[in-house]
């Protein structure tokens, strides 16, 4: 080849040659300081796009986590309040149960009642302050509330948690029927007892024979209350209208077909010769006799059965003929507040006929720490007698009932002149009879003037229509708050299962989403880091060509040298 001057090829190729092994060279010097593979766009363009969508995803699991940690949190603050509101609703339980016996005075049980007032108070407390970040927990607002546990929008968990106050738990169903007058055959069914199933019971036998009436019913009812989720118990109790008065029984008088015979007795049954005639049976009759704190004489069957008296006890026991037979009233409870929905054949006999009055009543907790309204209180079963207003009976009505003869008060019977056949002629007034928790008669003063015998029946009889003390100040109240704080507590517990269920839920996402947060950031480390073992190796293929292109540049120069020689 020709020697020239003006264009030195070789020159030339060695320095191309030295700036691309340059432009590696600090590329690889670049990866090696950064510790990534790519360090910008033009290192890989299409590989850093998914590097950063991987980035991404992986910082957004990150606060994922974080907000399912949050969520966790919320959930056990929520957990440890309502452990403490069990504990609550053990305690307020135990006072009911020891409240629930007749071992207890007025006195006493009103301590029980002030006690567990202090206690709902503070089960409010703590269902209207428990709080998380200022957001309130149980007071019923923390319902579908969201927590983002994804890389995407929408990927939520919800968590709800219900209202724990004592006015929105405990709600409890109390449904009594009529008082039952006839016996027969009963066959019930509770409808839907699940949702979708009818539950129907066995017939039972309505009489006054041992192991029938409201007693065997109850208990066939409450053989099965953990599938129908309805309870029951019952009362059958005969009561007279007033204060014993002197008087006698027929010489066939009977109480379940059992014969007592003639007894002659006193005013306010002094000598107890009426109670102690009728208890002398009631092993065989099933009935036991007593004296209310009003001096009414009470029949009582403890086991279930009815109570049929036959013959006359007397019109002196206050008893009414229309009461001679009586198969009591049976309650049904639900523990969930819902309507308890039956069926049946020869429901009347239950006292739940399709004609029948059915009282019924929703309570909650906070509604048992108050005064118990009648007719609340009538649903619950605390009488004997159907509930649900006052009956009116005019003077001429008075006459017809009382006057009538084998009414029990006419003539003979035992009543004193103007109290039973004559009753009308004295006292012109009308006369009222209330049921449920008032039995009241409407007297004008005029026609009880100078009559001690009605004074005294009257006073006896005056029970206004009040509503009922509060809680376990009496034996029934208290163990209807011992019903009402059974529910309270599996309403406690479902919601606590259900914001342990939450947790769990949110326990497994948080390790599925830790997982696949390890996953992306290990894929987008493949894809962006750089591997130092193979780009050391590139810096030194780099070095050393540098290092020779500079040596091959510097001989390409130093070939134009002998250009010289020729100009010598």
């Amino acid at each position: 080849m020709g020697f020239r001057i003006n264009t030195n090829i070789g020159a030339m190729n060695a320095h191309a040659n030295s700036t691309i092994t340059a432009r590696e060279l600090d590329k690889s010097l670049s990866r090696l300081s950064s510790g990534l593979r790519i360090n910008s766009a033009a290192d890989d363009a299409s590989g850093m796009a998914i590097a950063d969508s991987l980035r991404s995803q992986a910082a957004t699991l990150g606060q994922a986590i974080n907000n399912g940690n949050d969520a966790i949190g919320i959930l056990q603050t929520a957990d440890k309040a309502m452990d403490e509101q069990l504990k609550i609703l053990d305690t307020i339980k135990v006072k009911a149960t020891q409240a629930a016996q007749d071992g207890q005075s007025t006195k006493t049980r009103n301590m029980l009642q002030a006690d567990i007032n202090r206690l709902m108070e503070e089960l409010d407390n703590i269902a209207n302050t428990t709080a998380f970040n200022g957001k309130q927990l149980l007071s019923g607002n923390f319902i579908n509330q969201e927590f983002q546990l994804g890389a995407q929008s929408n990927q939520t968990v919800k968590a709800s948690i219900g209202p724990t106050q004592s006015s929105k738990i405990g709600v409890t169903r109390f449904e009594t029927g009529s008082q039952a007058k006839d016996s027969g055959i009963a066959q019930l069914t509770i409808k839907n007892y699940n949702g979708v199933d009818d539950f129907k019971f066995q017939p039972v036998v309505i009489s006054t024979s041992v192991g029938t009436g409201m007693g065997a019913l109850a208990e066939e009812i409450n053989r099965v209350a953990d599938i129908t989720g309805v309870r029951a118990n019952f009362l059958v109790e005969t009561t007279g209208v007033g204060p014993i008065k002197a008087g006698a029984t027929s010489d066939d008088f009977k109480i379940n077909g059992v014969t007592i015979g003639k007894i002659e007795y006193q005013d306010s049954d002094q000598n107890g010769s009426l109670v102690a005639a009728i208890n002398s049976v009631k092993d065989s009759t099933g009935v036991e006799a007593s004296r209310d704190a009003n001096g009414r004489l009470v029949l009582t069957s403890r086991d279930g059965r009815g109570i049929k008296i036959e013959g006359s006890i007397g019109g002196g026991s206050g008893i009414l003929r229309k009461d001679y037979e009586n198969y009591g009233r049976l309650s049904l409870i639900k523990n969930d507040g819902k309507d308890i929905l039956i069926s049946g054949s020869n429901l009347s006999t239950i006292g739940m006929g399709a004609t029948q009055m059915i009282s019924q009543a929703s309570v909650s907790l906070r509604e048992s720490k108050g005064r118990i309204d009648t007719n609340v209180a009538d649903a619950m079963g605390f009488n004997a007698y159907k509930g649900g207003g006052k009956m009116i009976v005019t003077q001429s009505s008075v006459s017809t009932l009382m006057g009538a003869s084998g009414s029990g008060m006419s003539e003979g019977s035992g009543f004193s002149i103007g109290s039973g056949h004559e009753y009308s002629k004295i006292y012109a007034d009308n006369v009222v009879f209330a049921t449920a928790f008032s039995v009241a008669f409407g007297v004008g003063s005029a026609a009880v003037a100078g009559n001690t015998q009605f004074v005294n029946f009257k006073a006896s009889m005056n029970i206004a229509a009040n509503d009922q003390t509060p809680g376990v100040t009496t034996l029934k109240g208290a163990m209807a708050v011992m019903d009402i704080v059974e529910t309270a507590t599996a309403n406690l517990d479902a919601i606590r299962a259900d914001i342990g269920a939450v947790q769990n839920q949110i326990t497994a996402t948080l390790n599925n989403i830790s997982v696949t947060q390890v996953n992306i950031k290990s894929a987008e480390s493949n894809i962006r880091d750089v591997d130092f073992a193979a780009e050391s190796a590139n810096f030194s293929k780099y070095n050393i060509l540098a290092q020779s292109g500079s040596y091959a540049m510097s001989q390409a120069n130093a070939v134009q040298q002998n250009v010289l020689k020729l100009l010598q």
